[in-house]
């Protein structure tokens, strides 16, 4: 596979266990189809629960970019071009669906992004969002597993908003852990 912005090789790259291509020259990334959520999952644990998914839903209503003029390194179809959420970066995808491409250092900034979204939450955000995860083991969407892991990832981040927005509680929480004969 090529680079679809400096025509180099494409090298295959393994970083936290995800395996994707990176243009040695540019810097810039191919993620196959599901590989993009793998490594967002791996580069912060808590982020695992924020789903995106480019090719599902409405992934193309994100703030449409220009049109990308180059191929797409997998099958050579032109690529179509979104923005990431709010978060001002353009990832441009197949339109067969093989995959997306982020250039030098966008990767990084999608994880910024969501690490600032995750910190503006409240803990009443946070129990919206576990309610959901919730709702989404009942129905089964999606791999049961993967889902369960999501909500104690939304768990965990609201149990940390509350010590914050509510250090009383977070103190009679720890004492009746602390004399708590279950433990």
């Amino acid at each position: 596979m090529t680079c679809p912005d400096c025509h180099a090789e494409l090298k295959q790259v393994t970083h936290k266990g995800v395996t994707f291509e990176e243009c040695p020259r540019c810097r810039g990334r191919w993620f196959d189809r599901g590989q993009l959520r793998a490594a967002k999952d791996r580069a912060d644990e808590d982020l695992r629960w924020l789903t995106f998914d480019p090719f599902e839903g409405d992934a193309d209503k994100q703030g449409v970019a220009a049109p990308r003029v180059a191929p797409c390194p997998r099958c050579g179809v032109q690529m179509g071009a979104f923005q990431y959420r709010t978060s001002g970066v353009t990832i441009y995808k197949c339109t067969a669906r093989h995959g997306v491409w982020l250039g030098h250092g966008e990767f990084e900034a999608i994880v910024r992004y969501l690490e600032r979204m995750i910190d503006s939450e409240s803990a009443a955000d946070f129990a919206k969002d576990a309610a959901k995860q919730v709702g989404r083991i009942a129905t089964q969407e999606g791999n049961v597993a993967s889902e369960v892991r999501d909500l104690l990832a939304v768990m965990k981040l609201l149990e940390v908003r509350l010590a914050v927005e509510h250090p009383s509680l977070a103190r009679v929480a720890e004492k009746i852990q602390e004399y708590s004969p279950l433990k």
